[in-house]
């Protein structure tokens, strides 16, 4: 019998079926075992949302004009009721000017109806005189 020292039977016992030789390259790159336990373990949570909106990649004369503009609307409490009387009074206008231009264009409808009717009425009396002669 062989001893366990031969050099051949220990070349066989590496190369059993149940183990791959040494030479052969891992097939096994990834696993996600257990990632999805881990992740749940504290929970999954939302995102924060910013408390202000990150101004990169924007327009940078656009933030400029932006930032003045914000400067421009910071005033007293008076001067910011002044403003709004004067938005007010001129909302009214607007609604003033709209109704005036909804009354002529109502009447200019109204107009172009008579028109019409007259228009139907007139062509009608020709045709009527033109049986008549004939």
């Amino acid at each position: 019998s062989i001893g366990p020292r031969c050099p051949r039977q220990r070349q066989i016992r590496s190369t059993s079926p149940f183990e791959p030789p040494p030479a052969m390259a891992k097939s096994k790159n990834h696993t996600g075992h257990n990632q999805s336990y881990k992740n749940h373990r504290n929970g999954i949570k939302r995102t924060r949302r910013p408390k202000k909106m990150s101004m990169a990649g924007m327009n940078c004369k656009f933030v400029r004009n932006q930032a003045y503009a914000k400067r421009g609307m910071k005033c007293t409490p008076e001067e910011k009721a002044q403003r709004l009387a004067a938005q007010k009074e001129a909302q009214k206008r607007m609604e003033e000017k709209k109704a005036t231009e909804k009354a002529n264009r109502l009447k200019e409808l109204e107009e172009m109806k008579e028109a019409e009717k007259l228009k139907a009425a007139n062509k009608q009396a020709k045709k009527d005189a033109a049986q008549k002669k004939a």
